[in-house]
């Protein structure tokens, strides 16, 4: 066997048959990485406190639906209500809870790869039957399932409990197709964020250093691109130039979380449930910046991961 160093690449060591049907083995690296992270509590309490606006929202209005009549604020109900943009409350849900959503996709995918790479696993998996890319679709689609399942819970909680209690007050007839569009921004938003820390992982032979780092990326990033926008409202710049500024928001992950939301839904948001033409609202972006600030992180996080995951041995 000709080597051209003390390494040598096992990619080439895959079985033509298996014992897991072909095509299937992303599967069992899935399921397996998915049935060890719903055995952990944190998992299931993080899931919940992320998804605290929505269990305030829900109160709330319950009890002006419920109440105000009986203290005669029938006024005060219909004011409330009209002022609400449902569809908007869902992009406010992941607003109010990012970084508890942020410490599960630590906890489901930091260490998805480095720890793999600490302990020498690449060696297993990647030797027989399983080839590179059976290995990173599996703990991608394990990471998005997890991630997917902490956003989509609570939405679907306040979805199904808005459409049984709230039909009058325009949940539905406001935007007849809210529930798809809230299904696509829930998966587009999970595949950015799986990506992203997929190929952070990829980097790096301990799980908490890889979340360091993306923790890092995540709250530096987001500071940095949202000082613009609060210098320029403090210095009472052109209308034109403080928009301009205002895009540079969505540099950021949290900013492309948060492009993603906006685009899907077609919505600048919502600020104290006010109309939409509030001027400390950020409007959503156009979509050459959307596919910047989205597709160009997704693309440097697979092709590092790409690079990345080799199972190499010494050989004497």
């Amino acid at each position: 066997m000709a080597n051209s160093g003390p390494l040598s690449d096992l990619s080439y060591r895959n079985y033509d048959s298996s014992p897991v049907a072909k095509g299937g083995r992303w599967k069992v690296i899935a399921r397996n990485h998915i049935m060890r992270m719903f055995k952990l509590k944190s998992y299931w309490i993080l899931m919940v406190l992320s998804g605290i606006h929505f269990l305030i929202l829900a109160a709330a209005t319950y009890f002006i639906d419920s109440f105000a009549g009986n203290m005669g604020g029938e006024k005060f109900a219909e004011t409330f209500f009209g002022r609400i943009v449902w569809r908007d409350q869902f992009m406010s849900g992941f607003q109010v809870g990012h970084f508890l959503l942020m410490a599960i996709l630590l906890l489901v995918g930091a260490g998805a790869i480095a720890n793999d790479n600490r302990s020498n696993a690449l060696l297993v998996y990647l030797s027989k039957p399983c080839t590179k890319r059976d290995y990173l679709f599996g703990k991608f689609a394990g990471i998005f399932s997890l991630f997917f399942t902490a956003l989509a819970i609570p939405a679907a909680f306040f979805y199904f409990y808005g459409m049984m209690n709230y039909r009058e007050h325009g949940f539905i007839s406001d935007d007849p197709f809210m529930g798809v569009k809230i299904l696509l921004a829930l998966v587009l938003v999970s595949a950015y964020q799986a990506s992203i820390i997929l190929g952070i992982s990829s980097l790096f032979n301990q799980g908490r250093l890889a979340g360091a780092t993306y923790a890092g990326l995540y709250v530096m990033s987001g500071l940095f691109a949202g000082l613009p926008s609060v210098i320029g409202n403090a210095n009472d710049v052109s209308a034109g130039v403080q928009q301009m500024l205002d895009k540079i928001h969505y540099l950021s992950i949290f900013g492309g979380c948060e492009a993603i939301y906006k685009t899907v839904l077609q919505t600048n948001g919502s600020f104290a449930m006010q109309d939409r033409s509030s001027e400390m609202l950020v409007a959503r972006p156009e979509v050459w910046l959307l596919l910047l600030v989205t597709v160009v992180p997704v693309g440097l996080a697979w092709m590092a991961a790409i690079r990345k995951v080799r199972a190499v041995e010494v050989v004497k």
